[in-house]
């Protein structure tokens, strides 16, 4: 499928004065992220961009502040949406006749673009703007799982009453929230190529297993290859029992799914793969992971660690009983 961004761009005028939310990744069938396509074709009416968690050039770590600054290029503010702002202050909308949102997501609701388009939208709304939604390719489109978020628990990771893996593209959300904007719908024809949209999502698999292991973020003394090639798709630890770990949650057969051992030579581990797309169950996925090593390791071992974060757990499942699904 063609990006929503490349379709609406044939029609657009090129005197509209345009901001533009996007990044890196957003690449279109032609080979241009959509902020060089918007450049060509807007010319200097392309008056600034926005940019989410990881910055416009995808180079900050997972929850590095980032800050505003120019293109090193063209001049043009670069507006920071992950540093002492997480919205568009009305200064910086001011003399746009739009904004245009164009990121490569994942469909997650803890994966924070889902909060920088709920955020941008309702900054439009407050100002007046049209706010155009660009759809894109989501590698966990149409597979809802896992529970919506207690609306008493929203926060940034967990910005509105959606299940955990929703599934949704930008369009969706938006008619989904009710907020005005502008869909940009994806049209069929050559699509572009998938670029990590953040540094740990490499590839596709990396984001259809993310949601089922990303739970290791609050339980740091996991290593789940965040730096690595098997980045999301791994799980060690000194103390794992990788084959018999593996065989617990094989046994199991939970579906789309199978487990390995992933032992090296400084620890234990097990690697996840897909083997059927659209049977996996990631919100069910990670809950098995968890319930494994608890009856295996004890929660000595995860929640009585001094680097777990029972707290993150929390606020990435938007659950008061998260604990009792474990």
């Amino acid at each position: 499928m063609t990006p929503g961004f490349e379709v609406w761009l044939r029609g657009a005028d090129p005197a509209l004065k345009i901001g533009l939310l996007s990044h890196q990744a957003a690449l279109l069938s032609t080979g241009e992220t959509s902020a060089q396509a918007a450049r060509r074709v807007f010319g200097g009416n392309l008056r600034a961009l926005f940019a989410p968690e990881h910055g416009y050039f995808g180079l900050a770590a997972a929850g590095e502040r980032t800050h505003t600054a120019p293109h090193p290029l063209w001049g043009i503010p670069i507006h920071s949406l992950y540093g002492e702002r997480r919205r568009p202050a009305p200064g910086d909308l001011a003399g746009l006749d739009a904004l245009v949102v164009d990121l490569q997501d994942i469909g997650v609701r803890c994966y924070t673009y889902l909060a920088t388009l709920k955020l941008a939208l309702e900054a439009c709304a407050e100002a007046g703007l049209p706010c155009v939604v660009c759809d894109r390719p989501l590698p966990c489109h149409g597979l809802p799982d896992g529970p919506a978020a207690e609306p008493g628990l929203l926060s940034f990771v967990a910005p509105c009453a959606l299940p955990f893996v929703h599934g949704r593209t930008h369009t969706e959300v938006a008619a989904w929230l009710g907020l005005p904007h502008v869909p940009a719908p994806m049209a069929p024809g050559p699509g572009a190529e998938f670029l990590p949209p953040s540094p740990a999502i490499r590839d596709w698999t990396a984001a259809r297993l993310y949601p089922a292991t990303v739970f290791a973020e609050a339980l740091p003394q996991l290593d789940v290859g965040r730096a690595t090639a098997w980045a999301w798709r791994t799980l060690r630890a000194p103390w794992f029992e990788g084959p018999a770990l593996a065989d617990d949650l094989n046994a199991l057969g939970l579906p789309g799914v199978a487990f390995h051992d992933f032992t090296q030579p400084d620890a234990g581990g097990i690697r996840l793969s897909l083997t059927d797309n659209a049977a996996f169950r990631p919100w069910e996925t990670g809950l098995a992971i968890l319930r494994a090593l608890r009856r295996r390791h004890g929660d000595a071992r995860l929640f009585g660690h001094p680097q777990a974060r029972p707290d993150w757990m929390g606020k990435l499942t938007a659950l008061s009983h998260w604990r009792d699904l474990i």
